[in-house]
């Protein structure tokens, strides 16, 4: 039967003020209290129980504190170092429960393992089950990325889990029966009295785009708000106390509210806390201090406490309720949210026992040998120049298109030209970096992060001038006559979205106003016109309408092996070592400026920008280096 709920959001007992104060460290965030006087008036109560929500998101298969990329240890992650906390809390709160929100399965190179390099036998279990299993969680939801590997897979992988996954907006395709069961309820005994959790899951519907190749034709999506709408007041209905939105999505007030859609779960009547993610960001937390709907100081949205806890196991989240159980009737007092990071925790010993076989295979993969290349590569300065890195993808992806024209399987006159951009190219360690000589998988999981898959769109001659368009939101606007220092770089914009198209030439004019900064945009020699035709070798996220492409855009292959295994192709096969060679088919329109203009890269550019006579190095700055653009 549904529940009458009292709800306030201020501290409810001394020892979540306690807890409060002992949470010092920037990021780990958490609601203010009321002044003392009035909470203590209004909440203290010998009848009240205190029952936690501890939280996780986003891990990506970064089951230890270990960096594969680099091969080496990273105290910042690590899903043992989560258990280690929980352990804690878990003593700290004896009434509890652990749920998850989704992208587990997929992410570091010891989640691509079973899903693509070695299939798991009948009889074995996935490893990060097996780590899930052995926390105890009680449910979890599926996130975007655990449609990567495909459903079979996905399937085999929730048979290992002894908790439910839950999806409540993924349905039969043409109705709106979930494929997934939607929610469930947890029990739990609290003070002699049966307190009844409802978890519910939501992904977003873009994964019908993100992952056509395998989802198409199979299954589809219902907006997050219109199946919370439908699927919470069945939870109430069937008991539950309780309702918790396990919501792999983030926070956003614009035109993503779809994708990221937790202010509209939150004006959902019934749903008393939410467990977010998707965007790796922290909540509570300044990140999404002044959006509307949002008090980050007592940590709630639309009044609904939430908890965002970053990602890779940085962070785990903690919702706590005081509870008042009045005639069988549990009703909400007050409740507070935090999250608490892992970094000063020790790796869990057990939990590392469990999972060292599978760690310890994926370090001998990585380490297993490409090919060879000739000089450096690195992405110390591909946000203002032409870029070896990327140079490489799209050489790759050229190459696999021609391919796949020779074959038949695109039509043969149509010109190719091919879309990346620098996934790691900003400060404090975070670039590519690949040295000459040997080369190893770590490194190519180092070129290309994610495990995308290859699509091919066709564009015309305004489209790819507005894909470039976009990605020229990479620079601020620099005004010639201002004397003062100009930064170059726009901090907001992600050097993963500023793409790099080959096989055309332009300039981009970081003097003009955003939208009219590519000139000279041509083919061959030839201007780019309107008429023009192309085919574009992106990836599934790209072609999937992210915000480069509009919806017109025609996606005319998709297929299902990675970018990433294309670039490795790509090595494997050429002969000899590889000289990646920069073709320069873009710049920065020179100017002249009154002022200096400076950009923010990694430290260990300044023994690498000889070769660069554009860039100068001004100072080291913290973790990271300063130089100038001309």
């Amino acid at each position: 039967m549904g529940k009458t709920k009292r709800f306030s959001i201020f501290m409810g007992s001394t020892l979540l003020v306690g807890m409060l104060a002992a949470c010092g460290d920037d990021e780990e965030q958490s609601a203010d209290p009321v002044d003392e006087e009035t909470n203590n008036e209004t909440n203290e109560s010998d009848s009240t129980s205190t029952f936690a929500v501890f939280g996780t998101t986003d891990i990506h298969a970064h089951l230890l504190p270990y960096d594969y990329m680099n091969d080496e240890e990273d105290s910042t992650i690590g899903l043992t170092k989560v258990y280690s906390l929980l352990e804690e809390l878990r003593e700290e709160y004896p009434n509890h429960m652990l749920a998850d929100n989704g992208d587990t399965i997929q992410g570091s190179i010891l989640g691509d393992m079973p899903a693509q390099i070695e299939p798991l036998a009948d009889d074995e279990s996935h490893i990060v089950m097996d780590a899930m299993n052995e926390m105890g969680y009680d449910a979890a939801a599926l996130g975007n990325h655990e449609f990567n590997f495909g459903l079979d897979f996905l399937d085999e992988t929730m048979e290992d889990a002894d908790f439910p996954w839950l999806s409540a907006n993924v349905v039969e395709p043409g109705t709106e029966t979930p494929v997934y069961e939607p929610y469930t309820i947890v029990e739990q005994e609290v003070d002699g009295e049966v307190l009844n959790v409802g978890f519910i899951g939501f992904v977003p519907p873009q994964i019908m785009s993100w992952d056509a190749a395998h989802l198409e034709g199979e299954v589809e999506t219902l907006e997050i708000a219109d199946a919370a709408e439908k699927f919470v007041p069945q939870l109430q209905e069937e008991g539950a106390d309780l309702v918790i939105a396990l919501a792999h999505t983030g926070i956003n007030d614009g035109e993503r509210m779809s994708e990221n859609a937790a202010l509209s779960i939150a004006e959902v009547d019934g749903v008393d806390g939410m467990l977010l993610g998707h965007q790796h960001n922290h909540f509570p937390s300044e990140d999404y201090e002044g959006v509307d709907g949002v008090d980050v100081d007592a940590g709630t949205i639309h009044g609904v406490p939430a908890m965002m806890p970053g990602s890779w196991g940085s962070h785990l989240g903690v919702l706590a309720f005081e509870l008042e159980n009045t005639d069988g009737e549990w009703n909400i007092v007050s409740a507070n949210s935090e999250i608490q990071s892992t970094e000063d925790q020790p790796s869990h010993e057990g939990l590392e026992n469990l999972v060292m076989d599978a760690h310890e295979a994926t370090v001998s993969y990585v380490n297993s040998p490409v090919g060879e290349i000739t000089d450096d590569i690195h992405t110390f300065f591909a946000r203002v120049e032409d870029n070896e890195v990327v140079q490489l993808i799209n050489d790759a992806q050229l190459d696999y298109m021609e391919q796949m024209q020779a074959s038949g399987e695109l039509e043969e006159d149509v010109p190719l030209l091919s879309a990346a951009a620098p996934f790691r190219a900003g400060r404090g360690g975070d670039f590519t970096y690949v040295e000459e000589g040997d080369v190893a998988i770590r490194d190519m999981n180092d070129v290309y992060v994610f495990p995308n898959t290859l699509h091919v769109v066709e564009v015309d001659g305004d489209q790819l001038k507005n894909w470039l368009e976009y990605s020229a939101l990479n620079f601020n606007q620099i005004d010639p006559d201002d004397s003062n220092e100009q930064a170059l770089i726009n901090d907001d914009f992600a050097s993963y979205n500023f793409d790099v198209i080959e096989n055309v030439t332009y300039e981009i004019d970081v003097t003009q106003d955003e939208g009219e900064r590519i000139v000279d945009l041509q083919h061959e020699g030839e201007d780019v016109t309107s008429d023009d035709r192309f085919y574009v070798a992106t990836n599934n996220y790209r072609a999937g309408g992210e915000d480069h492409l509009d919806s017109s855009v025609e996606t005319v292959l998709e297929t299902t092996d990675e970018n990433r295994q294309v670039i490795i192709d790509y090595i494997v096969n050429h002969d000899g070592a590889l000289n990646v060679e920069r073709s320069n088919n873009w710049q920065i329109t020179p100017f002249e400026s009154a002022g200096e203009v400076i950009f923010e890269t990694a430290l260990e550019a300044q023994d690498a920008s000889d070769d660069h006579e554009r860039i100068e190095f001004i100072e080291e700055d913290g973790d990271g280096a300063t130089f100038s653009f001309n």
